[in-house]
């Protein structure tokens, strides 16, 4: 198994026991595990806890999620809930448990489907791809002459900026946007759980405004995904609209190799100076 498959897989108890996952080490931002990680964690639990259940429904169609405490690396316990199995989707949801003794990290709610071309569907996408260079020539995220204090994310996912990205050196252009490709390093390709997390990926976009880098926690974070990806980089373009009282928006999308769009996503998130 590849390591996101690894770290995001979850163990069901056939005595009774809550259902659980091992976050891993590599995923995280300073040291508390990226929001968007926890988040496709999350959902793969609830997904086969429902598949358990009895239902048909293998895709994540939408996740969202309220960070109540910052997730740890380590044994993660899920209360999970069926709310219902339907023909079309099946909803569910679970809160993330972690501590002794245990205390409330997580709470998510989740629907699936099954995700695929509708014969004869109605079809209408005003968004466009952005522009932006091949990743060969964009600014490596994990580049250590740029990025002095590497996380531990650096060592699982590989993403590279676009070149007019500011504040990677210290010139942050005040437009509060980001742009770029992001793929899981040891190969694995991408698919609609691994757009769960790429959702969350890429630096926060309120770096374009900061004179100097900030803690940025996400308070919630919805994703929404639309089809299974092609093989390839995942293109991430992110931007906020609104900062005030040291809270912020921030709206994505997530384009596959072929220029499909596969995914949105919204999220809240707070500015913590440090």
């Amino acid at each position: 198994m590849h390591l996101f498959d690894t770290d995001t897989a979850a163990v069901l108890s056939q005595t009774g026991s809550p259902p659980e996952v091992v976050l891993g080490d590599k995923w995280n931002i300073g040291d508390k595990p990226n929001g968007g990680y926890t988040l496709a964690a999350s959902a793969r639990v609830i997904c086969a806890q429902t598949i358990a259940s009895g239902s048909p429904h293998h895709d994540p169609v939408t996740v969202s999620a309220h960070y109540l405490r910052p997730a740890q690396p380590g044994l993660a316990l899920f209360d999970t809930q069926t709310l219902r199995i339907g023909r079309t989707f099946t909803t569910a949801q679970a809160t993330m448990l972690q501590g002794t003794p245990a205390t409330s990290r997580l709470q998510t709610l989740a629907t699936f489907g099954t995700l695929g071309e509708s014969s004869g569907s109605l079809r209408y996408v005003s968004a466009k791809m952005p522009d932006i260079p091949p990743p060969d020539e964009c600014v490596h995220r994990n580049d250590p002459t740029l990025f002095v204090n590497q996380s531990s994310i650096s060592q699982s996912t590989e993403i590279r900026l676009h070149p007019e990205t500011g504040w990677v050196t210290a010139k942050p252009t005040g437009t509060p946007r980001s742009v770029g490709w992001v793929r899981l390093v040891d190969g694995r390709e991408p698919d609609p759980w691994a757009l769960l997390f790429f959702a969350d990926a890429l630096p926060p976009t309120v770096f374009e405004l900061l004179p100097d880098r900030a803690w940025v926690p996400t308070i919630e974070l919805t994703v929404h995904i639309f089809a299974k990806p092609a093989p390839g980089w995942v293109l991430a373009h992110m931007w906020t609209d609104h900062v005030e009282h040291n809270r912020f928006e921030e709206v994505g999308e997530l384009w596959d190799s072929e220029g499909q769009l596969v995914a949105q996503s919204r999220q809240h998130a707070m500015i913590l100076q440090q």
